[in-house]
């Protein structure tokens, strides 16, 4: 790992470095992945994750803090922000993934990353293939609105108006963004399930039978209706990566939005494990977009932050499947995107690599695992399985 790093370019100098590295969940009875931050009011937070092995059972978990993180116990049964599915009673409301947004009104924002359909006849994968059993023509999505104290402040469904798509399943890793004029935007994701003659095989020579893209969407009253802007489509697009022209592995997903130094709006979106993350940008408030072209550096899970500085701040990683795992932060020092600089690697060995991220107190806060992730509890050798939080300090002298 890194603990401290200088970068030169667009006529700046830019140090990041580690703070420290508090542990928040340290157990020894189960693997242990995907860490979902909610920032409630003053020092109290509200953490989804979830246990086991990813592929096999993974049940998910809630904690609160009441001290910015020094503490963490199980959340009450009733807390408002754990949604139960009516047929099983399980906790489904996981914030590692769906659309989380904190508008200028000081409430949460969350769009649930399951549609209501998928969310009636899904229990986990002995129900089937994810994303074959949500496949759709209408899907419907749930919007749920709480106050920064975390009370339930309503609860609605809604369409996407104008969507292209015949057929899909759908969902969600985006930030939400309120714009200068009120409107919310955020990305939603589709997933295609192939023709035969379609299918490929990916570089871990497993065989894909979907692709995956990612489409903005845009809500001109506070959420309560949304409609289609535009798609981003790995059929259309083909993108590619390295010198042999190498298609990537899943289309265009877990996509995060941000409004970068120059107002621009950029979408950054994983690709695939291996593969690059690409990236989009608009130039006119969200209502036309550029065609996504590589940002050069892998990453799943892209968790974008404009710093107070202008330094525009990317959270992601892994690269691999296999271990060791990367979770790094890729600074913009131009603070729009145009250029990324070699990512600083903050954590080297086990995780997902999925973060969650805030900025507080002049410091980025990240969020991550160290777990087996996809191997069997004891294989990489460590002594616990923990969620963790990097407190990265990026400092920029000339801004």
């Amino acid at each position: 790992m890194i603990q401290q790093a200088t970068y030169e370019g667009s006529g700046r100098t830019v140090s990041i470095s580690v703070d420290r590295i508090d542990t928040w969940i340290d157990i020894t009875d189960s693997v242990i992945n995907f860490p979902g931050l909610v920032e409630l009011d003053g020092d109290r937070m509200f953490l989804t994750y979830h246990l086991g092995r990813h592929g096999g059972h993974e049940p998910l978990q809630a904690v609160v803090s009441d001290d910015a993180g020094a503490t963490w116990h199980d959340a009450p049964s009733d807390h408002p922000l754990i949604g139960r599915q009516s047929e099983t009673d399980r906790n489904v409301l996981d914030f590692a993934s769906g659309v989380i947004g904190y508008p200028n009104d000081g409430t949460i924002i969350h769009i649930d990353h399951d549609t209501v359909e998928l969310a009636r006849i899904w229990k986990d994968r002995s129900s089937g293939s994810y994303h074959e059993v949500g496949q759709v023509e209408s899907p419907t999505f749930r919007f749920r609105r709480w106050s920064k104290q975390g009370d339930v402040l309503g609860v609605h469904e809604f369409k996407v108006r104008d969507l292209p798509f015949e057929r899909a399943s759908y969902q969600s890793y985006s930030s939400l963004l309120e714009l200068d004029n009120g409107n919310y935007l955020t990305a939603l994701e589709w997933v295609e399930i192939l023709p035969e003659d379609e299918w490929t095989v990916d570089s871990r020579g497993r065989t894909r039978n979907t692709r995956i893209g990612v489409f903005i969407v845009r809500s001109i009253d506070q959420g309560e209706t949304w409609d289609f802007v535009t798609k981003f489509d790995a059929g259309e697009v083909r993108p590619v990566y390295g010198p042999g022209d190498r298609a990537v592995d899943e289309g265009f997903d877990e996509a995060d939005l941000v409004v970068t130094a120059n107002g621009d709006i950029l979408c950054v979106m994983r690709t695939g494990s291996y593969s690059p993350m690409f990236q989009s940008r608009s130039s006119d408030g969200g209502h036309t977009w550029s065609r996504p072209e590589n940002t050069g550096w892998q990453g799943v899970k892209p968790r974008l932050t404009l710093l107070p500085s202008g330094v525009l701040a990317c959270a992601a990683g892994r690269g691999a499947y296999g271990h060791p795992q990367v979770t790094h932060v890729t600074l913009s020092l131009d603070g729009n995107g145009e250029h990324w600089e070699t990512p600083f690697a903050f954590h080297t060995r086990g995780g997902c690599s999925y973060t969650s991220k805030m900025y507080r107190d002049d410091r980025l806060h990240v969020v991550y695992s160290n777990s087996d992730f996809t191997r069997e509890l004891g294989t990489v050798g460590l002594p616990s399985q923990q969620i963790r939080r990097a407190i990265i300090d990026v400092q920029a002298p000339d801004a």
